[in-house]
Parts: structure tokens; sequence; C-alpha cells
């Protein structure tokens, strides 16, 4: 029992001592690279001191990457609004586009959700699947639009045919939420499931909710008619 406990004692210790270490090591060789006349042993030390830093260079741009991506909040409804007029074009032409590609309820840079050839199947599809059903030129054409307007994750459509632009997210599951443009369908049956907007058709709304609830958290603000910023989670 008590060489179990040793054993786990220096096991849980191993992390400190292999960092006290490490900046043992990066502070002597910083100092010594000051105090050492010029030599070819300074020169030495000063590389030896460079190469002891890069885990420091590596975290540090983990950290910049994550915060830049996973982190990164999607645009704010004020946002959405401010470059609506001059994303307008690209929107119509998406929805335009989505319009007459049917069989999918999502469109995304790098997969498919939908139904598409005669099997009339049911499914995701990644890039290059040739099973895909939408042709590589089409496909390309709707990720040209996206790239241009920052839009990175696609629309998707419901029932309604009611299509959200989805331009960006953060987090995960039931913790993130997602912002875009959304656009309502005219003519959609009253008992549709819709997106909030849709159904309201009030010029902002808002509905916050807490970890408990089952219900989806959502903002939005119009635009003009049918167009609205839209954020949505969490819920």
């Amino acid at each position: 029992m008590l060489g179990f406990s040793n054993s786990l004692k220096f096991d849980v210790g191993w992390p400190s001592v292999a960092a006290l270490v490490y900046f043992t090591l990066l502070i002597s060789g910083i100092v010594l690279s000051l105090i050492t006349r010029r030599s070819p042993r300074r020169r030495n030390i000063r590389i030896a001191t460079i190469a002891l830093t890069t885990p420091i260079w590596l975290a540090i741009a983990l950290v910049v990457f994550l915060w830049f991506t996973m982190f990164k909040e999607p645009p704010t409804l004020a946002e959405l609004q401010r470059d609506y007029p001059s994303k307008r074009v690209d929107l119509e032409m998406i929805l335009l586009m989505s319009d007459e590609d049917v069989d999918f309820s999502r469109i995304a840079p790098d997969f498919l959700d939908g139904t598409p050839g005669p099997t009339n199947q049911s499914g995701r599809y990644m890039a290059n699947d040739p099973n895909a059903g939408l042709p590589e030129s089409r496909w390309d054409a709707y990720r040209k639009i996206y790239s241009r307007d920052g839009i990175r994750l696609g629309i998707q459509r419901d029932g309604a045919r009611d299509a959200f632009i989805m331009v960006d997210s953060v987090g995960l599951l039931n913790r993130g939420h997602t912002s875009g443009y959304l656009h309502c369908a005219a003519g959609a049956p009253a008992d549709a499931y819709r997106f909030e907007p849709c159904v309201l058709r009030q010029e902002k709304g808002e509905r916050k909710v807490d970890r408990y609830s089952n219900e989806e958290a959502y903002s939005f603000q119009q635009l003009d008619d049918r167009w609205y910023a839209y954020d949505e989670g969490p819920g």
C-alpha cells in the first residue's frame, strides 16, 4: 500500500517537476545569453534558448486560433442589419438557387442534407460524395457566394420553405447560438412548423430562456418585408 501511495504521489507531481525544470532551463538560458561574452558558446546558448521558447509560441498560437475560430462570437443583429444592403443581392441569389434545388433542406460549404437522386433517400452527404446529387459546379457557385459574404454555415430550409442563411455560430450543442439572415416564405401552410419571426410577423422580438428550459432562445430584427436579422439559440 505504501509503494502504491508513493507511486501515485510521483505521478501526480511529475507535470509540476517537468514545468519547473523547463522554466529553470529557459531562465538560465536567457541569463547566460545576456552575460556570456560574444563567442560561439554565446550563440549556441541563444539558439538553445530560442528552441526552448517553441512550446510557449505554440501555446500562444493555439490560444489565438481558438479565440478567433471556436470562441469568436457570430455577428450581432446590429452588424447584420448594417451589412444587409451590401449583401442583399447575394442573399436573394442564394434564396433563388435554393428554391431551384428543392431536394435539399441544407446546403453548407462542406455538406448537404436532402433527398437527392432517383432513390429519394434522405441523408447527409459530404463534399466529394458522388451520391450527393448536387453537381460540383452548382455547389461551387454556392461556395463562391458564401465566401464572398462571409457565410460560414450555408442555408437551411424548413417545411414551409423559410430560409435561414447562417453567417456564423459559436458554442456546441445547446450552449451555442447562430446568427444570420432569415427569409420568411410566402403562402406557407397555416399549420407548418416555422421560424418564430415568420410566425410572429413583428418588427423585432426576443426570447431568453434559462438552462433548464426546453424552448429555443432567439432574437430578431426585421430588415424589410420578409427578411430578418436573426439569432437562434441556445436552447
